[in-house]
């Protein structure tokens, strides 16, 4: 029986994909009490989040957003996000993020306007390495990922590529087999059988369930997942077990 259906024991669920602030296609901010009620409201135990002023418009004062939310709910997981064309050498915003309790860094090339193999991007990932702080990526369209992959090659951080869909599961999927410190995350694998294809294919031990929420909706993700035929032990690795080992929780 799969692990949803033990409505006794409902399994914990870690969403490492969540954000608050403005964004351009809601009609207000996105809002920490929408993002903690539909945690609530979905079971979510924990999720990784983050102001989007830092991707928008300054990474310093989205950072200390994200860091003062988090503190005060302590189901939220403080992610920091850098914009890489704002990085000019020497110690920059990327010292101390371990330090200062982020466990995992967003960036959003495609957002931003600059390209995956922005010299400045693969020397912040370099940097990155040395504290094992995984950096999670936004892909924008076929080619991203590849791009990105190659050029930070010999690199330990591990990469999480976010917004996979069926225009680049293919690409994701070899990444996955050629390099072990390639993960997905689910947001974006919607059609039908594709979780259980991408679990099947490279197995559940770096995938990660992630849901947009809540400029996308939560529970279409929960439902895919509901629904995709994993067994308990595939079930567990990807709604929790997965990114507990991999953010150290």
């Amino acid at each position: 029986m799969s692990l949803w259906f033990k409505l006794t024991n409902m399994p914990e669920i870690i969403d490492i994909n969540t954000l608050f602030g403005p964004w351009p296609a809601a009609a207000t901010d996105l809002s920490v009490d929408e993002l903690l009620a539909l945690m609530k409201r979905h079971g979510i135990r924990s999720a990784c989040t983050l102001s989007t002023v830092g991707l928008l418009l300054d990474h310093t004062a989205g950072n200390a957003a994200t860091k003062a939310a988090c503190m005060e709910n302590a189901s939220l997981i403080p992610t920091a996000t850098i914009n890489p064309q704002a990085l000019y050498g020497g110690n920059g915003a990327h010292s101390g993020l371990k330090a200062d309790g982020f466990k995992l860094l967003r960036v959003f090339p495609g957002v931003q306007g600059w390209q995956p193999d922005y010299a400045a991007f693969t020397t912040l990932v370099k940097s990155l390495s040395e504290d094992s702080i995984p950096v999670m990526v936004d892909l924008d369209g076929p080619g991203t990922a590849s791009r990105l992959v190659n050029a930070i090659a010999g690199n330990s951080a591990p990469i999480i590529l976010s917004g996979v869909d069926e225009r680049t599961l293919a690409e994701a999927l070899s990444l996955k087999r050629e390099h072990a410190n390639v993960y997905i995350e689910t947001a974006g694998l919607l059609s039908a059988g594709a979780l259980k294809f991408v679990v099947d294919s490279v197995g559940p031990d770096r995938v990660l369930f992630g849901s947009g929420a809540p400029a996308r909706p939560m529970a279409g993700v929960l439902g895919v997942l509901k629904h995709s035929g994993l067994g308990e032990t595939e079930s567990t690795a990807v709604l929790s077990g997965n990114a507990k080992r991999l953010l150290g929780l």
